[in-house]
């Protein structure tokens, strides 16, 4: 596995180029890249695959550029566009994608009679577009990895519980992985914590099935009652200790975990407010190695 550059998860709107320079002035071993910026911004996905080279930078994933979880006109279009992602992906050496499925249900149903077949329509309509994703992806050589929201302050209460915990994949939507070879699990260290779960939660399908790890630590001024954490309560692995980022490294380095590390504080992290884009990029390579397993 390798510590991977995620500019946007850092909250900083960067060109790609931009990116890549910062990814290798601090010695990440590869980069993510927002394909939506790429091909909108006009960049040649050739010549940015050239400077990764040059600077010895792996590709490594990619937010999904689809919004499947909008009305179908939306989607159909996403999807129609998607072989041009998919296509400059594949030059860039991004190999791996991911998206949240929903933790909660976007209505409630009239009676609780309704209910099992309101949730199986729900489970169909997830099936249905992640599969079709997945299977447009796979001629490119790219996984799609699915991640679970466990922080409970997510759902609004709009609807019912859905899928909020690692197990809920197959509870709810168990005839997913008949859609795609090419679908896995996105890891979430602060995920896996908001919602109770053990380094086990995410390794439930094998360590084959894991497509993108997401690593971040609670902030120390956060409630310490995990149902009452936000999203936005992250920090920097090794900041607080609540999330063991070292110890889900450890576990999935042993296991033979092979793809991108991402830190994902998001940000509203504290510890980089108001520090310069190249700060930002050096405090966090920093705090990956300070839990990367061969440290």
């Amino acid at each position: 596995m390798y510590p991977s550059f995620n500019a946007r998860a850092l909250g900083l709107e960067l060109s790609a180029r931009r990116t890549i320079e910062l990814a290798s002035a601090e010695q990440f071993e590869g980069v993510d890249l927002l394909l939506r910026d790429v091909l909108d911004g006009g960049e040649d996905p050739k010549e940015l695959r050239a400077r990764m080279d040059d600077c010895g930078l792996r590709g490594g994933a990619f937010p999904l550029p689809v919004d499947w979880k909008g009305d179908a006109d939306r989607f159909a279009a996403d999807l129609e566009r998607l072989p041009r992602y998919a296509e400059a992906a594949s030059i860039l050496g991004l190999t791996r994608t991911g998206t949240w499925v929903l933790p909660e249900t976007p209505a409630r149903p009239a009676s609780e009679d309704q209910l099992p077949s309101y949730l199986a329509s729900v489970a169909a309509w997830h099936v249905d577009r992640l599969g079709k994703i997945a299977r447009d992806l796979e001629p490119y050589g790219i996984r799609l990895g699915l991640e679970v929201i466990g922080v409970a302050s997510f759902r609004k209460g709009n609807g019912v519980p859905f899928v909020t915990r690692m197990a809920d994949i197959d509870r709810r939507i168990p005839a997913i992985w008949d859609e795609a070879p090419n679908l896995g699990i996105l890891y979430d260290s602060y995920h896996l914590y908001a919602a109770g779960e053990p380094v086990e939660a995410g390794l439930a399908w094998g360590i084959d099935r894991v497509v993108w790890v997401h690593v971040s630590d609670l902030d120390p001024s956060a409630p310490q009652d995990c149902g009452a954490i936000t999203d936005q309560d992250r920090s920097l692995p090794r900041v607080h200790g609540a999330v063991d980022c070292r110890d889900h490294l450890m576990r999935l380095w042993t296991a033979g975990y092979e793809g991108p590390v991402t830190a994902e504080p998001l940000g509203g992290c504290r510890s980089l407010r108001g520090l310069s884009d190249e700060a930002v990029a050096r405090h966090v390579a920093g705090a990956l190695r300070s839990v990367w397993p061969s440290a």
